[in-house]
């Protein structure tokens, strides 16, 4: 299933999930509670219903009036926890500190960094080094603690794209740990959509891919991940417990913009694109507070 969320005016959500036969999103916001538990691990029957529904073109749906809508994150509900890993891919570990990484790091997003309109993402007034960071995420569907890569692997929801947008001045030269450069307003958007495991069957050789102002950045698969992602959302749980809803954004490819020579950092009319083929394509403009 693939799932994109949009809101209204009122910033209340509306959901549509894709009927290919139709070539469109059909408006399936009522039946939230079934989708989710389609989506958790033990809706198997309830998933197999909706996909047959799906396959045979939704006769009875109705397509998502677009009218005063702009897309919002690609999360099913407000996550209570987003969990992001570093040094996930060895370039990017080589031009942020230098050197190889054993293990991933691993440090908390606040929720209220999720971008609640994709169309932009906010400069903090005063700032001067706004960086980009592609990165695939992972819906947890179920609770893991001190899991294995196959607990994990059958937890795993579904998958969507996050720029983890990142303030180098505010997460490197103030003290502290990273939060304070990852956590400011529209630092997390998700999307363009969610797309459940089923559709998704080799999560580890995606090919990710970051855009500013139509010019390559970051370009990279996950099968250049230091682990598999099913091993990457096990080692979370290893240090906190991961619930239904909660994300695991898997890091960032080598390309960012504190990487070049000399640092190119974002401004505002910047356009960045992020990317997956599997998962689609979302277009931000940088906005000066």
């Amino acid at each position: 299933m693939r799932l994109q969320y949009y809101a209204d005016e009122d910033g209340e959500s509306v959901i549509g999930l894709w009927v290919p036969k139709r070539n469109c999103f059909i408006d399936v916001t009522a039946q939230e509670e079934q989708l989710w538990a389609a989506m958790c691990p033990e809706g198997k029957k309830l998933r197999k219903e909706i996909e047959t529904w799906i396959a045979k073109g939704a006769a009875d749906g109705v397509p998502v009036d677009m009218g005063g809508l702009v897309l919002s994150s690609a999360l099913h509900m407000q996550p209570g926890t987003i969990a992001c890993l570093g040094k996930c891919y060895k370039a990017h570990a080589m031009e942020f500190s230098g050197d190889e990484p054993t293990e991933p790091s691993l440090f908390l997003k606040s929720v209220s960094a999720i971008a609640s309109d994709l169309s932009y993402v906010l400069n903090p007034s005063g700032a001067s080094k706004l960086d980009y960071e592609v990165e695939l995420a992972v819906i947890i569907g179920d609770t893991l603690h001190n899991a294995d890569a196959a607990e994990a692997k059958r937890a795993i929801a579904g998958y969507t794209l996050m720029c983890d947008y990142s303030e180098r001045s505010y997460q490197l030269e103030h003290g502290g740990q990273w939060t304070k450069g990852k956590s400011y307003d529209t630092f997390a958007p998700f999307g363009p959509v969610l797309v459940t495991k089923d559709e998704i069957h080799d999560p580890d050789h995606l090919e990710l891919e970051l855009r500013v102002n139509g010019e390559l950045r970051q370009k990279a698969s996950t099968a250049d991940l230091i682990m598999p992602v099913a091993e990457l959302v096990a080692y979370v749980s290893r240090f906190l417990t991961l619930n239904p809803g909660d994300v695991v954004s898997t890091g960032t490819p080598g390309g960012v913009g504190m990487g070049m020579n000399p640092p190119c950092y974002l401004k505002p009319g910047d356009i960045v694109e992020f990317s997956c083929p599997a998962i689609g394509s979302v277009k931000q403009v940088v906005e000066a507070e």
